[in-house]
């Protein structure tokens, strides 16, 4: 008499958890670093750029000089 786990087509039931947003969009270990390591280089980028600027740049686009220059300032890991 054969049982079902004799069967070589025969395949166990298994339970299915559902995964977190971070691995179910590909966001694992590695890949969360790469990413906050290429935002970083984007803040600094941004921030290079913002500190370049004179005034009379940021005010012909009608931007605080003020508020660019802390933004300038702050370092690439913080928000």
């Amino acid at each position: 008499m054969t049982t079902p786990n004799s069967l070589p087509w025969f395949r166990p039931i298994t339970i299915v958890r559902e995964r977190s947003p971070a691995t179910r969009w590909g966001f694992t270990g590695l890949n969360r670093a790469i990413a906050r390591l290429l935002l970083w280089r984007n803040r600094y980028n941004g921030r290079r750029t913002i500190r370049s600027m004179t005034s009379e740049q940021i005010v012909g686009l009608d931007l605080d000089p003020v508020a660019m220059r802390l933004e300038g300032e702050k370092p690439f890991w913080r928000a």
